[in-house]
């Protein structure tokens, strides 16, 4: 038997290890970034370099080599401009026997410094060495991310090709959806431009595999009350949230359910018709249209007259769907044309781009890429993620209108549409993150450059993402309100074209609904999505009809209970996050 004071040795040698693999990792992605911004801009001097660096701790922080980052390079750097390619590299290899050079003296260095140190690495200092991550670390995670979403792509489009079926009539005598169809309709309902604001979340300050982890639990709980109420349909065999619960409830309380659906959805749709005239505006003069035509009110007529008008005046879901899927292939394009950026380094400090930001644009990791802390700004990306997966108010709808509907065919379909949104969520925090850290802005396609084309691209597809969400949530908006006022299918015409002058005369009046929005938001959003499914759990598993084995002894009780907790907890905590957002940002760190 060894001697402890050998085995504890043994670990305090392999924990020093730990460490110097870790800062030894570190070093070659500094020099990686010195290299690069060398070669372009070789008179910048040191201290203009390090601020974009991250923060060198540790060994590197003793090192001399720090203080003079670029003194190896400036020296032997002779190359004309005409010499570099795009990328900012240079095109001779006169730079490579310095680049080995200085590596080697950097890791004597660091060897150096190592020895130097007095005290053992504890634990403690283990977990620091860890938390200091680089942007590359995690290419992994945003290919596999990008690989789910193209195997699903093809999956869908493969059952699409080879196995369609005519469309079968569904209840109320319209023709039903198939699977894949239902399935691209619920991810467009749920993925809208509000994805552009995660990468902000977390840089805020929650770490990434922290808010990846809280996407995931929202992803599990939204899409568990989205297939209840197609479960709700199938025992009271009605196709609206009113309807179910007048069946199995008092009539107060589904009249109570029409309104709330009704006011949440003339704010979806509100919101929608300002972003749409906004990002149209902004198409229309960047093709070079200038005057009253180029304005947001001229932008959304026209928008209104030749697309919107079209398709909301479709009573069959089936046909929307296919909008749905160009809808979700402009916005897996976002997403891509961020991951090729991510990938090919435009971005990093000698990047093709990087000159062409603004200052508080250009990538900030100056501690680090964060994997798993958490602070009082990660309220705020608690309070996105709650209303991130909002679509329940045309769930009954999308019950009724399945071909061949069972509560198992509509879980299955809602359990691939909800992980496919979930999977865009990550890709895009992740990718979103690891290009431009802490300065990631609250609309993130802004911190591209102008000049990029390929992400000018990106900008086009996401317009066209919103246009294309616009008649879903005008769906809800209509049946909600013919729920509310129980006008009958032969009013279907005059609704439509009045609830649309409604809301095109908002969206040209107002260019943001302020806190109005968000706190109705984060109220009715709560109730549509957790409070409501767990009341009509309730009532419907305390039917005394056979169908309502379908939920058997343990759901209506405890899991509504569980599940109506949860949406009083999010109803007051995003009533509280919106309005110290508004008033008291500081107490967020958010900017004022």
């Amino acid at each position: 038997k060894k001697p402890r004071h050998v085995n504890s040795l043994r670990r305090r040698l392999a924990a020093d290890d730990l460490v110097m693999g870790l800062r030894f990792q570190r070093c070659l992605y500094l020099l990686q970034l010195a290299a690069t911004a060398t070669a372009t801009a070789r008179c910048e001097d040191a201290g203009s370099l390090l601020q974009l660096l991250p923060d060198a701790s540790g060994v590197l922080r003793d090192s001399a080599l720090l203080e003079h980052p670029l003194e190896n390079f400036t020296e032997t750097n002779t190359s004309t401009p005409d010499e570099l390619d795009e990328t900012g590299a240079q095109s001779n290899g006169t730079w490579v026997s310095h680049l080995t050079r200085t590596w080697l003296d950097w890791v004597t260095a660091g060897v150096r410094a190592q020895e130097a140190i007095s005290e053992p690495s504890t634990f403690a200092s283990i977990q620091l060495a860890m938390q200091e991550h680089l942007p590359t670390d995690l290419k992994w995670m945003t290919v596999t991310l990008g690989s789910l979403i193209a195997i699903a792509l093809a999956w869908a489009a493969w059952q699409t090709i080879f196995f369609h079926e005519d469309g079968k009539d569904a209840k109320g005598g319209v023709e039903g959806m198939s699977e894949i169809q239902l399935m691209f309709n619920i991810v467009k309902s749920v993925v809208g431009e509000g994805m552009l604001s995660l990468p902000a979340g977390i840089a805020g300050g929650t770490g990434l595999l922290a808010g990846s982890l809280m996407t995931v639990f929202f992803a599990a709980l939204m899409g568990y009350t989205f297939s209840l109420m197609g479960r709700v349909c199938h025992v009271t065999g009605e196709r609206s949230h009113k309807d179910c619960c007048a069946k199995v409830a008092d009539p107060w309380l589904a009249q109570s359910m029409a309104v709330v659906l009704f006011v949440k959805t003339i704010f979806t749709c509100l919101a929608f018709a300002i972003v749409i005239s906004e990002s149209f505006a902004r198409i229309l003069r960047f093709c070079g249209v200038q005057g009253i035509m180029a304005t947001s009110q001229a932008a959304l007529l026209l928008m209104t007259f030749f697309v919107l008008i079209p398709l909301c005046m479709q009573k069959q879901l089936r046909i929307l769907s296919y909008t749905s899927m160009i809808g979700c292939l402009g916005q897996v394009w976002v997403v891509f044309t961020m991951q090729i950026r991510y990938m090919d380094g435009s971005y990093i400090p000698g990047g093709q781009f990087y000159s062409t930001l603004r200052t508080q644009d250009q990538p900030n990791f100056t501690a680090g890429v964060i994997y798993w802390k958490t602070t009082v700004a990660s309220f705020v990306l608690l309070g996105s993620l709650s209303t991130a997966f909002i679509a329940h108010y045309n769930a009954p709808k999308f019950y009724s209108q399945l071909q061949d509907a069972s509560p198992e065919k509509f879980r299955k379909v809602v359990i691939g549409a909800f992980s496919f949104a979930m999977v865009i969520y990550l890709w895009i925090m992740a990718v979103g993150y690891l290009t431009f850290g802490t300065a990631a802005e609250g609309l993130i396609l802004n911190n591209y450059s102008e000049k990029d084309m390929l992400m000018t691209t990106a900008r086009f597809a996401i317009s066209f993402a919103v246009v294309f969400a616009f008649p879903l949530g005008f769906t809800g908006l209509r049946d909600s309100m013919m729920s509310t006022f129980e006008l009958g299918q032969e009013h279907f015409r005059s609704v439509t074209f009045g609830l649309l002058s409604v809301i095109i005369c908002g969206a040209c009046s107002f260019h943001d609904l302020g806190l109005a929005n968000s706190l109705g938001g984060a109220v009715l959003g709560a109730m549509i999505t957790l409070i409501f499914p767990a009341v009509l759990l309730f009532y419907a598993g305390r039917q005394s009809d056979s169908d309502s084995s379908e939920f058997g002894n343990f759901e209506p009780t405890w899991a509504a209970a569980a599940v109506a907790l949860a949406g009083v907890v999010l109803l007051v905590f995003g009533s509280i996050i919106v309005l110290m957002k508004k008033f008291f940002p500081e107490a967020l760190h958010l900017p004022q």
